[in-house]
């Protein structure tokens, strides 16, 4: 781990209680002789990021067990989705700061839980590899996305009750590192999308997961 983020993991820590709001992080934009860096401390013990709406160049992020360090490369907002390992889903989002910025930020979970929405039931059965609780799964093996960088095929299909979930099988075929945002997969009916991996090498896969809404 650089000195960087040692540095920010000892930063007095804002601690922030969960809710159904997306939680507003306070990143600093780096300069030509600054990097410093904001980090999330989640309550899991390991997390899946997923990336919707950022260019390539915007944001930095790395990834350490609970601890999520980010940098803002230029001035860019936007919002930033983090699936943990329990699969649980955190909507943060990203503001550039222009004086003081989040050292570090702490999520604290609430006392009582509610009944987890499906969507989310459905992003963490297919993480896990497990039948949603209220629904099927399918083989499947069609071709859903092929671009000059990208291709993307089925692999199972979940299918709830008011909504149905796709694992995705995508691969690098640029030739080159590429970004996998899974806001490419953007549709009407999409409810949630999420990646394992943000960045992949020249022929390496990872699985996406979309859900979709049933409704007409």
């Amino acid at each position: 781990m650089s000195w960087v983020l040692a540095a920010a993991l000892l930063q007095e820590a804002r601690d922030v209680l969960l809710s159904d709001r997306p939680i507003e992080v306070r990143v600093p934009v780096a300069g030509d002789d600054r990097h410093p860096a904001a980090v999330v401390t989640f309550p899991e013990d390991s997390l899946d990021a997923l990336v919707a709406g950022w260019a390539d160049g915007d944001l930095s992020i790395e990834r350490r067990r609970e601890n999520l360090f980010l940098k803002l490369l230029r001035k860019a907002e936007g919002d930033l989705h983090v699936l943990g390992g329990s699969g649980r889903l955190y909507r943060l989002s990203i503001r550039p700061a222009e004086g003081a910025y989040d050292g570090r930020v702490r999520l604290v979970l609430p006392l009582s839980k509610g009944r987890i929405p499906e969507p989310i039931e459905l992003i963490r059965a297919m993480r896990l590899g497990r039948r949603p609780p209220a629904g099927t799964v399918l083989r499947a093996g069609d071709t859903v996305y092929a671009g000059p960088d990208l291709r993307a095929s089925a692999v199972y299909v979940y299918d709830g009750q008011a909504f149905r979930g796709f694992v995705l099988k995508a691969e690098n075929v640029s030739g080159r590192p590429l970004r996998v945002d899974p806001s490419r997969f953007v549709g009407k009916d999409l409810v949630l999308a999420g990646t394992r991996e943000m960045v992949l090498g020249p022929g390496a896969t990872t699985l996406v997961y979309l859900v979709v809404s049933k409704a007409p």
